[in-house]
């Protein structure tokens, strides 16, 4: 072979490396951000779980909405990392606030009780 036989190569293997340069950027920007996502995918499906739950239930006490909330999970396609619910106190302590502020629910007083009720 002549070295310009060679040198037609040479884009090959600069294309090859773009494009294993491209799918490690986008592995550390996947791996960078893992927790951010899973924290918001994890409370969308709370906000989802809850919406339901009052939808179909009605009035809901904190207590009933705990046990709605309990063993939520999230986990990003072709990833073997989750999260999940550990503690449902906590996790509505953060939830329902932003869903009172957001207007997806309302929060009532009834019979000495705080209730959550769904917004239309």
């Amino acid at each position: 072979m002549t070295y310009f036989e060679y040198l037609s190569y040479v884009p090959y293997v600069l294309l090859f490396a773009l494009a294993t340069a491209l799918i490690y950027a986008w592995g550390l920007w996947r791996a960078r951000n893992q927790a951010r996502d899973l924290n918001s995918m994890l409370s969308a499906k709370g906000v989802s779980r809850v919406r339901k739950a009052l939808k179909k239930n009605g009035a809901m006490t904190r207590k009933e909405l705990e046990k709605v909330v309990s063993g939520l999970s999230a986990r990003q396609p072709f990833s073997r990392n989750g999260i999940e619910v550990k503690d449902p106190k906590k996790f509505l302590d953060s939830l329902l606030p932003y869903m009172v502020k957001q207007k997806l629910i309302e929060e009532r007083t009834e019979d000495k009780k705080v209730v959550y009720v769904y917004r239309k």
